[in-house]
């Protein structure tokens, strides 16, 4: 390794853990303060507390990652630009693709890094993290509808539910209808007031129930009180810890993926999202550290406030990027992948721009 990437190397990594530190601490102090009440409530332990921060710091730091790495990139760069070294090594013969060069190393050993412990490393730390969470200070689970308020789920090979409103609460629902189809015809209709889970019989009980027969030349009409029927379908189907998806692995996400799009599970848009978000943010480390040093490379003329001001305004705009295109794409986005990388989209832009701006 050559003197050059060695000591750019060793100024980003100090500065980074120091960085990395000082808003790591701020962060759990606010989080500590905002939550104390509730550890009060379960009158809960120093050390259960202990091991949940434990879990809580490395998902913290991972998730301000990129940021981090962009601020300690402005940093470092504008220090080195303000002392003229940055000048000294292009008047000695080296040339900017290769001063660029160590930085681009640190982006992808960073984003090995990030990619491996989402995919992997970090999820299964989640899983005591997420059961903290719901247990504590989340309140548990909560009922996924469509926003129509209804929801509509696939309970057969070709039977398909439609559930106006649910309450997980008490496993209910209200104006329920069960279709079943064959050769993507309508054969039978079961209409009721209200559904209501057994568990003892492990079935769902339909009230106040009629059901329409279809044949080619006539239908029949038979009504009921209560009808026991075993569906495909648990009460769990209904209620989804949006944390859960924190807690999956790549490949435990994409079996959940799959189970919830073949149940037709609106909830599904969630963990969708996070599939995208985690291939999407290692390479977010690349171009944020790249737009970095590209900010503040130019020697400035007087105080460095100004390149660090426009890092930290660039740093703001990509944090409410990511997390508008993050809230679209878990509501309403018809193209996610699309949508969350946006944001990224638009950096890579700015890097363009500012690449062809830089004096070499």
């Amino acid at each position: 390794m050559k003197l050059i990437d060695r000591y750019i190397f060793q100024k980003f990594f100090s500065t980074f853990l120091v960085i990395l530190s000082i808003i790591t601490l701020l962060i759990i102090l606010i989080h500590v303060t905002e939550n104390v009440s509730y550890f009060k409530e379960h009158n809960l332990s120093f050390y259960k507390i202990f091991n949940y921060y434990v879990a809580f710091l490395p998902y913290m730091i991972n998730f301000l990652g990129p940021i981090i790495v962009f601020i300690t990139t402005i940093w470092i760069t504008t220090r080195m630009a303000q002392c003229s070294e940055i000048i000294a090594m292009l008047s000695g013969g080296i040339s900017f693709n290769r001063i660029i060069r160590p930085y681009l190393i640190i982006a992808c050993i960073l984003t090995g890094c990030n990619f491996y412990l989402t995919g992997w490393l970090l999820a299964d730390a989640n899983k005591e993290r997420v059961k903290f969470d719901t247990k504590y200070l989340n309140g548990g689970a909560f009922s996924i509808t469509a926003t129509s308020d209804s929801l509509h789920l696939k309970v057969g090979a070709n039977q398909y539910l439609y559930i106006k409103k649910y309450h997980a609460y008490n496993n209910t629902g209200y104006n329920v209808s069960l279709d079943t189809f064959e050769n993507a015809a309508l054969v039978e209709r079961l209409h009721a007031e209200k559904i209501r889970w057994n568990a003892k019989t492990q079935t769902w009980e339909f009230r106040y129930w009629h059901k329409r027969t279809l044949f080619p030349k006539h239908e029949t009409i038979t009504e009921g009180y209560t009808l026991a029927l075993p569906l495909q379908v648990d009460p769990e189907d209904f209620t989804i810890n949006p944390n859960l998806k924190e807690g999956l692995t790549l490949s435990e996400l994409d079996l959940h993926i799959k189970k919830l799009m073949d149940k037709g599970n609106e909830a599904v848009r969630l963990f969708v999202a996070e599939k995208y978000v985690r291939y999407m943010t290692p390479f977010a480390i690349i171009i944020l550290i790249t737009l970095g040093f590209l900010v503040a490379v130019r020697k400035p003329r007087g105080s460095v406030g100004t390149q660090i001001t426009l890092g930290f305004i660039l740093a703001c705009l990509y944090i409410v990027f990511f997390l508008s295109a993050k809230a679209v794409i878990e509501k309403q986005s018809e193209h996610q992948l699309l949508d969350i990388w946006m944001p990224n989209i638009i950096f890579s832009v700015f890097c363009i721009i500012f690449y062809r701006l830089v004096p070499k």
